[in-house]
């Protein structure tokens, strides 16, 4: 009798053992939000939001969507996507937001530079429009936190113009929107424009590959902070 409920005690502590790593094993929803060009690999790049999956892949069941990003979207695509509740392979934008722990938007390129090639040298009217996409942006951030309870990445807008004089827009945007974030507990990310070596000198303007292991390296270790040494 003994044995019998030695075995059973040692067959119950051996069935606990094997199964403890998997009791807090988190599972993530991962989603990226905005303009395909920056989520993009190049020739010789492996995009960081991929980077990013694969390492969370590694430690927690991770799921990816990557549905809700287009080429040459807008904020006010976005938020009508939202408003709408937009369906793209069977899932709901808004339900998508509700379920995601995590959550890369890069968003404002396209209105920065299509202003930009419109208003040359006029800095006043250029302002003024950077105000009204500030409007709108902050308008998607709210949108977007109306949805979901995870964690928030912007991504700043970054000069792809190879023009240096335009600098000065792009940081003006970017610390508003920096500005706005941090008072609302989203996560601004302001890595392209700190290097040169981060983006393609090309026509076509890219995020290197010492770009995009920038942006790994810090999203990364902020996901780490927040969610892989707790339980989500």
């Amino acid at each position: 009798m003994k044995k019998k409920i030695i075995l059973v005690l040692i067959i119950l502590i051996l069935i606990l053992f094997f199964s403890f790593p998997n009791l807090y094993k988190n599972k993530i929803n991962y989603t990226l939000l905005g303009d395909i060009k920056t989520f993009s690999n190049n020739i010789i790049s492996k995009n960081f939001s991929d980077l990013i999956y694969e390492e969370l892949n590694k430690k927690n069941e991770t799921n990816y969507n990557k549905d809700f990003i287009q080429k040459d979207i807008r904020i006010i695509d976005i938020i009508n996507n939202i408003k709408e509740n937009k369906k793209i392979n069977d899932i709901n934008i808004q339900k998508l937001l509700k379920d995601s722990n995590i959550i890369i938007l890069s968003i404002g390129n396209n209105e920065l530079n299509y202003k930009l090639s419109k208003y040359d040298n006029n800095d006043k009217e250029i302002y003024l429009y950077l105000n009204d996409a500030l409007n709108d942006y902050k308008y998607l951030l709210n949108l977007i936190k109306k949805y979901n309870n995870g964690k928030i990445f912007i991504i700043s807008t970054y000069n792809d113009t190879n023009n240096k004089k335009t600098n000065k827009f792009y940081k003006y945007i970017n610390k508003n929107i920096e500005n706005y974030a941090n008072k609302n507990q989203m996560i601004f990310i302001d890595k392209l424009n700190k290097k040169s070596t981060y983006l393609t000198k090309t026509n076509e303007v890219y995020i290197t590959n010492e770009g995009n292991l920038s942006l790994f390296n810090e999203i990364y270790s902020k996901i780490s902070d927040f969610y892989l040494h707790k339980s989500l």
